[in-house]
This record gives structure tokens, C-alpha cells and sequence, in this order.
């Protein structure tokens, strides 16, 4: 099985020296990436994410260029590559991940990691430029459908992999949806759908238009805290 890379980047309005004090010391990090970490910033070091949401991520330093390059690699030696270059608004921030991804569960995962590191970029964007802390506005809510782009030369939109028992979304969707718009809005892909279920909040109604067996429906759906299942929810 191949490996393969998946990259995000942005510019960030500060010099690398500041991006990489962002990037490497804890106290900074967690002020828009997680919320607890430790940094053991050395080849051979260890360090370890805490995201909140039950998200965390342990990894071993590989490589390091200071105000430049940042290598970790995880227990399946999957790497997380972070590059800065100077830019001539300030520094061009890269993250690139390899991994196994394979099949209609591994390129939905691999797409979730990239929607969330593209929030966390902004989110460092934004802390330079005096922006909020956007954190709080994410991850609120969910239906229990996972999903992944699916686009040819006539259809796009997400298609729906893995539905989750106990969920808005169990008995309503079917793994073969292709998810086209929501709440009006059209779905061009992952980010498109993910953006709007998982910011809209809980105890709110989307109406999502989709194909099934190519055929239009439209269904509705209320949305429960990111995580949360229905019987878990109190009345």
C-alpha cells in the first residue's frame, strides 16, 4: 500500500521567528491549536497534542530547523511535516501529513484532518492580526453521517460513507447519499457540508438535498453536540 501526502498553507502576517515561537512553545500553541500540550523540542523529543474534543496526538521530533521546519513522525511513522519561508507579507506557513489512506473511510478521515488543520491555520492567522480565538465556534454539533468528496464530470457534492447508529442521522441517510446542497447552499465537497453542520450549533434544523439511487430527495434533520448521540442527550 502507497503512502500519500496531503499539504495546507497559508501566509501568516508575522516573521518566521514569530510563527515558530506559535509553533514550538507550548504556553503559545495553545492559545490556537490545543489545549494542552507538551513540547519536548529536540530530535528524538517527544510531543504531545491535546485539541480538546477528544482529539489528541502523540509524536516523536525527526527533524528540526529552527524558524524553519518541524518534522514529527507517530507510532506508524506517518509524518507531520511543518515548513515556514519567508514571505513578503510575513512567513508561508505549510503542513503536510502522509499516511495510509485508502478506501471510502480513510480518504473521509484523511479529509477531516485537513478541514481541521485549515481552521487551525486561520486560527494562527488570525492571532496576528488580532483576530478571536475561533475555537469556540467549531465543532459544536454534528448528525452522526460521515462523508467524503465525490465529484466527475456531472456530480458533486459529498457522498455519505458510514452512518452512526443512535444518531440524527440513523435511519434518515444511507451510506451511497450523495449529499448536493444544505440548507440551500450548495456542496461542492467535504469542507462545503462540514462547515455548515459543525458550526451551526446544536438543536438546529438543516435541510439537506441529495441523490439516492439518482434520484433527488430532500430530507431534514436536527443536529445534537458534536459527539453526542440521541439517547445520550437529556430531554
Amino acid at each position: 500500500m502507497m503512502k500519500h501526502e496531503h499539504t495546507r498553507d497559508i501566509v501568516v502576517h508575522a516573521p518566521p521567528e514569530a510563527v515558530w515561537k506559535a509553533l514550538t512553545v507550548p504556553e503559545e500553541r495553545n492559545r490556537w491549536e490545543t489545549v494542552q500540550c507538551r513540547i519536548d523540542l529536540a530530535v528524538g523529543g517527544t510531543v504531545e497534542l491535546d485539541y480538546g474534543w477528544g482529539v489528541t496526538y502523540t509524536g516523536t521530533v525527526v527533524e528540526l530547523e529552527e524558524n524553519r521546519r518541524l518534522v514529527l513522525a507517530d507510532e506508524h511513522r506517518d509524518l507531520t511535516i511543518w515548513t515556514l519561508e519567508p514571505h513578503p507579507e510575513g512567513t508561508r506557513v505549510e503542513i503536510e501529513y502522509t499516511g495510509m489512506w485508502s478506501g471510502d473511510l480513510g480518504i473521509m478521515r484523511m479529509e477531516n484532518m485537513a478541514f481541521g488543520t485549515g481552521l487551525f491555520l486561520h486560527n494562527l492567522q488570525g492571532l496576528f492580526e488580532g483576530g478571536p480565538d475561533i475555537r469556540s465556534s467549531i465543532w459544536l454539533s454534528w448528525i452522526g453521517a460521515h462523508h467524503r468528496t465525490y465529484a466527475n464530470a456531472a456530480l458533486s457534492g459529498s457522498v455519505i460513507v458510514e452512518v452512526v447508529a443512535g444518531t440524527p442521522a440513523d435511519g434518515i441517510l444511507s451510506v451511497g447519499d450523495l449529499i448536493a446542497d444544505v440548507n440551500g447552499m450548495s456542496v461542492r465537497g467535504y469542507d462545503d457540508l462540514e462547515s455548515v453542520v459543525t458550526r451551526i450549533g446544536p438543536g438546529q434544523v438543516l435541510k439537506l438535498g441529495l441523490l439516492r439511487d439518482g434520484k433527488r430527495q430532500e430530507v431534514q434533520l436536527t443536529t445534537v453536540p458534536f459527539g453526542a448521540k440521541l439517547n445520550s442527550i437529556p430531554s
